[in-house]
C-alpha cells in the first residue's frame, strides 16, 4: 500500500497520456480464507485489462502498474485511509485466445489481444455490506460507433468489483474472442466459470466512464456510484449491438446478426444466486470489433406460423456475395418434384394445413458450404375482426370480437382503446367495454392470436360523440281536420310525448292529428346512457289565410313579383304561362296583356282562392329625329316626339331643357340625351339621343409673307376644306383650286375662302412680294439677339429660290456654332445652350434657285451685345 506519490517515472513514461491501447477489462475477487488479523477475511483481487496489439506505435503499452483504490460499502469511505490507494505491479501478461473462424472466410480480420493481470492480496475486516474495489482510467479507443468518445478523449473506464461479507468468490469471464463480420450471424463468448458453483444469469448492462480521469496518468480512483458511458443514439447499454443481437440470460452467449462494422462497448453483468438469494453482481465490458469479413451462410429468419395461404416465399436472410448456388427442401413430399428448389428465393405452395421443416443449403457439394432448417406451421385462414356497439362519451362502448380462423380457435385479444388521456385504455378479454370521458376520434386496435399460433390485428377508427345522431322532421303546419307523419332519424328507442292524438309514442314515425297547436318531444335511447332529445312544433290552423294584393299597372314587357300574403303550404296559379313559377307562393309574372291571375293556397285539406289584375300599359315611342351638323356659332332647333315630359341633358348651350323643342347654339360638338315619359300609366321613361356636330373650319394659305422674283411660278398650296376660292385671280392659273400656279410681276395679296360639305366658310390671305432682281440669297452684315423683337434671329433671305441646301456659322476658332436646311429658321446667337460673346463671325450659304441654279455665298457677320 501506497499514498499517492510521483515515483516510478520510468514506469509512468510507459504508460501515456494515451490509453487507447485498452479495449476492456473486468476485477474478479477470490476468497482465499480467514485473514492473519482476527475478524478478517484474505481476498486475492485481480484486474483484468485487454490491451489491442494492432494498436500504432506510437501507442502505450500494458501498464507496468496500476492504482485500485477500496472503498467501504458501509459509508463509502476509502480504505484503509482517506486519499490512499493500492500500487499493484503487472503480475503476468498473456495472449487473449482466438476462437476458430468460419470456413472460406474473406477479409479475415487480424485479431491480437493481450490480457494484463494485476494482483493484489488483502486482509479485509469484516463489515455488514463489504467493499468496493475500483481502477479507473481515461480515453477508451476511438471512434466508437455506439459511444460518444467526444473527438475521442471525452470517455474513459471503469472496472469494478464489489465484495460482499461472505466468504465468497466471484465469477470470472472466459476471455476468448470471436471474428465478428459485419451484417453476419455471429456467436460471442462472455460466459463465465464460479468456483462456488453459484448459480449464473447474464444481462448486458451500461459500461461505466472514467469519471474525472482526463490522461492515463495513475490516479485515485473515485467512490462508487459510477456513471455511465454515453450511449449513441439507437443503442444503449441494454443493446449495445442494435435489435438484432441478444444475450442468453443461461450461458452469457450473445448472438444474433451483427451490427454495421464499427468498435462497439458491449458490457455484461452476471449475477451470482446462493440457494436462490442473489449475491453479488459481476461486470465485464469489451470493445467488439465488427469488420468487413465475409462468408458464405444460409440464414433462417424464425417464420414459425403462415396464416396468410398455402403459398409460401422463401429467402436467405444471409445477403453474402459468397452464397453461390441454393438448394431448398421445404419438408412437403406429398408435393414430388416441387418439394426442392434450386432458386435464390422460391415459392412453394402447400399441399395441405400442418408442420413442416424446411432447409437451405448454401453451395451444396462445395467446402465452403451452410446449411439451415427451420420450423414452418401453415394454417392460413385467420381473419380478426371486430365490431362497436354505442358511440356516447360517459357510457359503456361495447366491444365485440368478430376474429375467424379456419384452424383451431382464437384464444388470445388484446385490446388497445386508443385513449391518450390514460394508460389504463386496454383489455384481455373477448368482448370488453370502454368508457371514453371526451368526444373525439379514436384509433382502435385489437390483437387477436389462435391456438395454431397465428398472430394479427387490425386498427379501426372509432368515432365517440357526445350524443347520438338524432333529428326529427322540421316544424310544421296542418289544418285542424289533417293527419300528419312525423319522421326521426337515428338508431334505439324512440319516445314520443305528450301522448295526445298520436298514433304509436315508440314509432320512428307515428302519426299525428292534433287539434291545436302542439309541440311533440322525442327522446331517442341507443345505449345505456347514450341519449338525444329533439322536437317538432306542429302548428294548427282552421283555416287558410291568403291575399294576393291589390291589381297593378306595369310596362309592357315588364316583370312584376306577386307579393303574396298567406300561410299556405302549397300554392297553384293560373293562367300559368307567363308565371316564373305556378307553384310559388310569389311568383314573377311576365304578362303580354292585361292579365288576372288566380291563386288556390293550400294546408292539407283545407283551402283558399285569391286573384290579382295585372294591367299592362306600353312605353312611350320617344324619337328625337337624326344627327345634324352646323356650323361654327350657328344655332340648331333640337325637336322629340312619342310621349307627354321630356327632360334634355346635358342642358348646356340649351334655351329650355324641358320642352320637346329646344334651341341649342353649341361652341363645340354634342350629344344630347332626351327622357321622355307619358301620363297613360306606364311609370318608366324612355330615352333617346341625338349627336350635335360643330364644324370648325380653318383656312390655310400657306406662309403670311412670301418672296418671289419676277416670272418665278409660284406653287400655292391650301389646306381645310374640299372647295377653294381665290381672289383675285389675277396672274392664277386656276382661282377655284387648293394648289393654283401664280405667275406675277407686281406685289399682290390673295383672298382664300373655303367652302365644307356642310356649307361652311372660312377665309385666309397670303402677301406675295416681287422682287425684281435676280435669284439669290442675301444674308445681313449684323444682328442684336438681345430678346427686343428687332433683328434677335440671324437667317438669310431666299429670293426667287426653291430650296436651302444648308445655312451654317462658325466662330473664329473655326467651329461650327449653327446649322440649318430650313428656310425662314436662323441663328439666335447661343451655343450649346450659352449666350455668346458680341463678335464677329464667319457664315455660309447655299441653295437652289426656281430655275435648278446652285447659288453659294459666305461672309462675316457682327454680333452685337
Amino acid at each position: 500500500m501506497k499514498k499517492l506519490l510521483f515515483t516510478l517515472i520510468i514506469i509512468m513514461s510507459a504508460f501515456t497520456v494515451s490509453a487507447k491501447h485498452i479495449i476492456g477489462g473486468e476485477m474478479i475477487y477470490e476468497y482465499l480464507g480467514k485473514g492473519t488479523a482476527t475478524n478478517t477475511n484474505k481476498y486475492r483481487i485481480t484486474l483484468k485489462l485487454f490491451r489491442d496489439q494492432n494498436s500504432p506505435a506510437d501507442a502505450a503499452a500494458m501498464p507496468i502498474n496500476v492504482y485500485i483504490g477500496l472503498f467501504d460499502n458501509d459509508n463509502l469511505r476509502q480504505y484503509p485511509l482517506p486519499g490512499s490507494y493500492f500500487d499493484v505491479l503487472k503480475s503476468n501478461e498473456q495472449d487473449v485466445s482466438v476462437n476458430p473462424f468460419p470456413s472460406c472466410i474473406t477479409n479475415a480480420p487480424s485479431l491480437r489481444y493481450n490480457t494484463g493481470l494485476y494482483v493484489l492480496i488483502i486482509d479485509l475486516p469484516i463489515n455488514a455490506k463489504g467493499y468496493t474495489a475500483t481502477y479507473q482510467t481515461c480515453c477508451r479507443i476511438s471512434p466508437l460507433t455506439n459511444v460518444n468518445t467526444f473527438g475521442g478523449n471525452g470517455t474513459g473506464s471503469t472496472y469494478t468489483t464489489t465484495i460482499p461479507p461472505l466468504e465468497d468468490s466471484s465469477p470470472q469471464f472466459k476471455t476468448s474472442i470471436d471474428a465478428i463480420c459485419g451484417g453476419k450471424p455471429f456467436t460471442l463468448d462472455f460466459s463465465a466459470s464460479d468456483k462456488d458453483g453459484d448459480s449464473l444469469a447474464y444481462a448486458f448492462t451500461n459500461a461505466f466512464d472514467g469519471g474525472s480521469f482526463q490522461n492515463a496518468s495513475n490516479g485515485n480512483p473515485s467512490p462508487p456510484p459510477y456513471s455511465s458511458v454515453p450511449y449513441q443514439s439507437g443503442y444503449s447499454g441494454l443493446s449495445p449491438l442494435g435489435n438484432q443481437a441478444s444475450i442468453d440470460p443461461k450461458t452469457g452467449l450473445i448472438s444474433g446478426t451483427a451490427p454495421d462494422i464499427g468498435r462497439y462497448v458491449v458490457a455484461v453483468i452476471v449475477k451470482s444466486y446462493k440457494n436462490g438469494v442473489l449475491i453479488n453482481e459481476h461486470l465485464k465490458d469489451f470493445i467488439v470489433n465488427v469488420t468487413n469479413c465475409d462468408f458464405a451462410g444460409a440464414k433462417l429468419n424464425p417464420r414459425p406460423v403462415f396464416c396468410d395461404g398455402f403459398d409460401v416465399t422463401f429467402t436467405n436472410d444471409d445477403f453474402s456475395p459468397l452464397n453461390k448456388t441454393f438448394y431448398w427442401e421445404f419438408g412437403d413430399p406429398s408435393t414430388g418434384k416441387l418439394d426442392t428448389s434450386t432458386l435464390a428465393s422460391p415459392t412453394h405452395i402447400y399441399s395441405a394445413p400442418g408442420k413442416y421443416t424446411y432447409k437451405l443449403v448454401i453451395n451444396r457439394g462445395d467446402q465452403c458450404s451452410d446449411s439451415a432448417t427451420q420450423i414452418l406451421k401453415i394454417y392460413p385462414g385467420f381473419f380478426p375482426e371486430f365490431e362497436v356497439d354505442g358511440k356516447c362519451i360517459n357510457s359503456p362502448i361495447q366491444f365485440i370480437d368478430r376474429s375467424t380462423t379456419n384452424y383451431g380457435s382464437v384464444n388470445t385479444w388484446s385490446w388497445k382503446f386508443g385513449d391518450p388521456s390514460t394508460l389504463e385504455d386496454t383489455a384481455k378479454i373477448k368482448n370488453p367495454s370502454y368508457v371514453y370521458k371526451k368526444a373525439g376520434k379514436y384509433d382502435v386496435e385489437l390483437q387477436v392470436t389462435s391456438t395454431m399460433g397465428c398472430n394479427k390485428n387490425i386498427k379501426k377508427t372509432v368515432e365517440i360523440v357526445e350524443k347520438p345522431t338524432f333529428s326529427v322532421t322540421n316544424d310544421t303546419l296542418i289544418c285542424n281536420i289533417d293527419d300528419l307523419q312525423l319522421n326521426a332519424q337515428g338508431n334505439g328507442i324512440i319516445v314520443w310525448t305528450p301522448n295526445y292524438n298520436i298514433s304509436d309514442p315508440n314509432s320512428f314515425n307515428p302519426v299525428v292529428s292534433p287539434k291545436t297547436t302542439t309541440t311533440y318531444y322525442a327522446t331517442l335511447f341507443e345505449s345505456p346512457g347514450c341519449v338525444a332529445k329533439d322536437s317538432v312544433k306542429v302548428n294548427v290552423v282552421d283555416r287558410v289565410s291568403l291575399q294576393t294584393g291589390k291589381d297593378t299597372i306595369i310596362c309592357l314587357t315588364d316583370t312584376v313579383r306577386i307579393n303574396t300574403i298567406s300561410n299556405g303550404l302549397h300554392y297553384t296559379w293560373t293562367p300559368s304561362n307567363t308565371l316564373s313559377d305556378p307553384k310559388a307562393k310569389s311568383p314573377l309574372a311576365s304578362p303580354s296583356a292585361t292579365t288576372t291571375y288566380t291563386v288556390t293556397a293550400h294546408i292539407g285539406k283545407c283551402s283558399a282562392t285569391d286573384d290579382i289584375t295585372i294591367r299592362t300599359v306600353p312605353y312611350p315611342n320617344a324619337n328625337a329625329g337624326g344627327d345634324a351638323t352646323i356650323c361654327a356659332s350657328e344655332s340648331y332647333q333640337l325637336n322629340v316626339t312619342g310621349g307627354s315630359l321630356y327632360s334634355w341633358s346635358p342642358k348646356i348651350f340649351l334655351d329650355n331643357p324641358n320642352i320637346p323643342n329646344p334651341v341649342t347654339t353649341p361652341g363645340e360638338s354634342v350629344q344630347y340625351i332626351v327622357e321622355v315619359r307619358d301620363v297613360l300609366g306606364c311609370p318608366k321613361p324612355v330615352f333617346d339621343t341625338v349627336f350635335i356636330t360643330v364644324e370648325k373650319l380653318v383656312a390655310d394659305a400657306g406662309p403670311r409673307d412670301t418672296s418671289i422674283v419676277v416670272n418665278q411660278p409660284l406653287q400655292l398650296n391650301a389646306t381645310g376644306a374640299e372647295t377653294f376660292t381665290w381672289s383675285p385671280s389675277k396672274g392664277l392659273n386656276n382661282a377655284n383650286i387648293g394648289n393654283p400656279v401664280a405667275l406675277l410681276s407686281e406685289n399682290q395679296q390673295y383672298i382664300l375662302k373655303i367652302t365644307s360639305a356642310a356649307g361652311c366658310t372660312a377665309f385666309d390671305t397670303i402677301d406675295v412680294k416681287v422682287y425684281k432682281i435676280k435669284p439669290g440669297l442675301y444674308v445681313p452684315n449684323a444682328f442684336t439677339p438681345d430678346g427686343d423683337g428687332l433683328n434677335d434671329i440671324f437667317r438669310p433671305i431666299l429670293v426667287g429660290m426653291k430650296s436651302l441646301t444648308y445655312f451654317r456659322v462658325y466662330n473664329r476658332g473655326g467651329q461650327m456654332v449653327y446649322s440649318t436646311s430650313i428656310q425662314n429658321q436662323g441663328w439666335d446667337g447661343t451655343f450649346k445652350g450659352r449666350p455668346q460673346d458680341s463678335g464677329v463671325f464667319v457664315w455660309m450659304v447655299e441653295g437652289i434657285d426656281y430655275l435648278g441654279n446652285t447659288i453659294y455665298e459666305k461672309g462675316s457677320v457682327t454680333l452685337i451685345r
